[in-house]
Parts: structure tokens; sequence; C-alpha cells
């Protein structure tokens, strides 16, 4: 029971980070392609 609580617990965390994580990204990659777009290839 404890092992399902915490694999359960680990998975959820590394689906948020990994949410978290690609949001950031694209956030990134669209204000890099709105100031300079063709800039950075």
């Amino acid at each position: 029971m404890d092992v399902l609580y915490i694999g359960g617990l680990a998975v959820f965390a590394a689906l948020t980070y990994a949410l978290i994580a690609g949001c950031g990204k694209l956030m990134q990659y669209r204000r890099v392609d709105q100031n300079a777009t063709g800039a950075r290839s």
C-alpha cells in the first residue's frame, strides 16, 4: 500500500514537473520567435 502510494506520488510529481518545464520552454520559444524571427537558427 505504501509503495503504491509513494509510486503514484512520484509519478504525479514527475508529470507535474514535466508539464511546468514544457510550458516554460514553449513560452521561451514563443518569446524568441516573436522578438527575433529567424535570427536564431
